[in-house]
This record gives C-alpha cells, sequence and structure tokens, in this order.
C-alpha cells in the first residue's frame, strides 16, 4: 500500500510518498511498523525512514527511528507530518524515545516544536514526549 503525505514547512508545501510494513526486530525486542518515505521522481535517492515500536500496553506506539537517509529530505517537515499521521491513522499515542535514546536533534527541532504547537505533551517523571487528543 503506498500512501501520501503532505507536508510543508516555511511557508513551503511538499508532497510524499510512502509505505509500511511490520516485522519483529530482535534489536527493538518488538514488533515495528517500518516507514519508507520518499518523493515521487526522486525514487533513487536514499528515502526517509521513519521507525515506530508498537508498545505492549496496546496504547502507545514509540518512535524509534526518524531519520533522513539523504540530506534532500531534510527541513522539508516529514518528522512531525508522519508522526500526526501515524496518531491519526494508528489511533494510537505516539511517544518518544527517553531522555538519553532521544536524539538531541529529534528532541529539539521536532517534540519541542511540537510541544510548543501544543501537538504534544512532555511528561518529566519518565523523560519523554507524547502525542495530546
Amino acid at each position: 500500500m503506498i500512501g501520501i503525505l503532505n507536508t510543508s514547512k516555511n511557508e513551503k508545501s511538499y508532497t510524499f510518498l510512502y509505505n509500511y510494513q511490520q516485522e519483529y526486530l530482535e534489536d527493538h525486542n518488538g514488533n515495528i511498523l517500518i516507514f519508507e518515505i520518499w518523493e515521487k521522481e526522486k525514487e533513487e535517492l536514499p528515502k526517509f525512514s521513519f521507525s515506530l515500536r508498537i508498545m505492549e500496553n496496546g496504547t502507545d506506539l514509540k518512535v524509534v527511528d526518524l531519520f533522513a537517509d539523504n540530506k534532500y529530505y531534510l527541513g522539508k517537515g516529514i518528522s512531525i507530518a508522519m508522526i500526526l499521521l501515524c496518531k491519526f491513522l494508528f489511533r494510537k499515542r505516539i511517544i518518544s524515545e527517553r531522555g538519553k535514546d532521544n536524539w538531541p536533534d529529534a528532541r529539539t527541532k521536532v517534540w519541542e516544536r511540537m510541544k510548543s504547537n501544543g501537538e504534544v505533551a512532555y511528561c518529566k517523571t519518565k523523560d519523554y514526549y507524547f502525542t495530546i487528543s
């Protein structure tokens, strides 16, 4: 299945394609939803990677990979758009990695930006961000 992802950043709009599959990965000790995101006619470039671990509580999906495999995809709003899309698509709360497992760039450029927009909150005691209804 191929889906469409619309993003915008700095008053510019972009359209990307995505697909995903579910796999059990020992590295994450669980089932993972693995997304590939790319722009039409740029299929030859390495894609943007986005992965969510399906948490045992049945209500959360944890972002475990959020990475532009090619600099072309940086700064186009993909990370935030994917988090919000997955919240809607799977009807689950999306949570970040905790503290040291959460990359500093992801924390400042994605999660803190989403927090300032009112799209996520931060749990200080457990040191992670989570989408809000």
